[in-house]
């Protein structure tokens, strides 16, 4: 089997290669490839993967290019994290936002439809490439943001091949909560529904019996995961559901929005400095020659991106930060799936004969009945050898279902507007997104991010 990745020479390059490597016997990978068009990012982050994955799988054949049909011919699995425009156009997006006073923030709400004009013509042309030179039943697996509304983006283009949309937020948090409650993973079970980023958990359950009064009455959830934002005044407001990180922005939006504008450097200018200053320190390492050199030099500025994780924001410093590792650490550490965790699940229990639940990106079904069958929403699925079957949430809120059903109108539109052209449409979605909820703020959006595209 081949397993294309479009993006492979992000930052995160190393975790994705370590993750892939380590459970290429659950999905018999005899290739893998890592696609990226930035000759310098294949040299810095592409190379360093390509260490990682062949130190561990040195059987495997794994290659580095910036031709995506050597990725994509023949390829039987694709997985996509792609940031078109790099960092530079996430600066401008979270700017543009801030100057009009709203949030500027690269998934969710203006910023979030500024990423999401430039993310989908750039995967529907990939989409295309797939159908032309992939293997005929390849599974893609979208990990580009705006995750929820790319994926869906491909659904409505007339994509023939499976895709799902995956992100990692929802099961960082579920795999937090054992430690909490003091048991094992395989007997904790979540019901998660709403939409990329913007998502509860609910009927939380171990070996059967509820947990959810207990657990949402611990102060450890508020301080040892990531509730750590959120209070337990406001999950009791949301009948007792855990909620997304991301929904931070929407319960908090004032507290954000000034955070960020007194901070006086927005997420993706601080991303932009650390990335610029992780090259300059780079730029005198071959990673071939020294790769442990090279190394050390990306954890030590990779955890400055990771552990300053939303703290500009919520002016919170996070609970769970990481500490550097050497390569071999690295290496060793034991891999904790991330969203490549959730592709290879799906992949192997085609072969399983256990069932394991996961969240994921799909369309819509009927399994929330107050959207629309070709909606795609982020749900929790039983997966087991007979396929994914979606779990309907015992209860959705009245509240929920309002943020849910505008959140969702402005994806249909955005969706639509991108598809078509129509600057309209683009108004209209941006209208409807509860962060914006205005004609005249909607028209200053869309006159900025698409009649000036150029302009800062």
């Amino acid at each position: 089997m081949k397993l294309a990745v479009l993006g492979g020479g992000g930052v995160r390059s190393a975790f994705l290669a370590k993750s892939l490597a380590y459970n290429a016997h659950r999905i018999n990978l005899k290739e893998v490839v890592f696609l990226d068009s930035s000759e310098q990012n294949l040299a810095l982050f592409g190379e360093l993967a390509r260490y990682v994955f062949t130190t561990i799988r040195p059987d495997i054949d794994f290659k580095l290019t910036r031709d995506p049909l050597v990725a994509l011919k023949d390829a039987n699995y694709i997985i996509t994290t792609l940031r078109v425009g790099g960092d530079e156009s996430r600066i401008r997006d979270e700017r543009i936002a801030l100057n009009f006073n709203t949030l500027g923030q690269e998934t969710t709400g203006a910023g979030g439809f500024a990423m999401a004009l430039r993310s989908v013509p750039a995967i529907l042309e990939y989409c295309r490439l797939i159908e032309q030179h992939a293997a005929s039943d390849a599974i893609l697996f979208n990990f580009t943001n705006p995750s929820g509304l790319v994926t869906e983006a491909i659904v409505k283009s007339g994509f023939t091949r499976r895709v799902y949309g995956i992100c990692d937020a929802p099961s960082e948090l579920i795999r937090e909560l054992p430690a909490l409650l003091g048991c094992e993973e395989r007997d904790l079970r979540v019901e998660c529904y709403g939409l990329n980023h913007f998502s509860w958990f609910t009927n939380i359950t171990v070996n059967g019996e509820s947990v959810t009064e207990k657990l949402v009455n611990m102060p450890e959830l508020y301080a040892r995961t990531a509730m750590q934002y959120f209070s337990p005044e406001l999950v009791r407001l949301c009948d007792n559901q855990l909620l997304n990180e991301y929904l931070y922005y929407y319960y908090y939006k004032e507290e954000a929005l000034a955070a960020i504008q007194a901070s006086g450097e927005t997420r993706g200018e601080q991303i932009a400095r650390i990335n610029r200053e992780m090259r300059e320190e780079l730029s005198g390492i071959d990673v071939k020659a020294e790769p442990q050199r090279a190394f050390s030099v990306w954890m030590k500025h990779y955890l400055r991106r990771e552990n300053s994780y939303m703290q500009n924001e919520s002016q919170q410093e996070k609970f769970h930060t990481r500490e550097p590792l050497t390569l071999q650490q690295f290496i060793e550490e034991p891999d904790t799936g991330g969203y490549a965790g959730v592709a290879l699940d799906i992949l192997e229990a085609v072969n399983s004969k256990e069932t394991k639940r996961i969240v994921v990106s799909i369309p819509n079904n009927g399994t929330l009945d107050f959207l629309r069958p070709d909606d795609v929403i982020e749900i929790s699925c039983d997966l087991s050898k007979d396929g994914l079957k979606p779990v309907t949430p015992a209860y959705v809120p009245q509240a929920q279902k309002n943020m849910i059903a505008c959140v969702k109108e402005y994806e249909r539109l955005g969706v639509e507007a991108i598809l078509t052209g129509d600057r309209s449409l683009a108004v209209r979605a941006l209208m409807a997104h509860p962060l914006i909820g205005s004609w005249s703020l909607a028209e200053k959006l869309v006159h900025a991010y698409i009649d000036e595209p150029n302009k800062a």
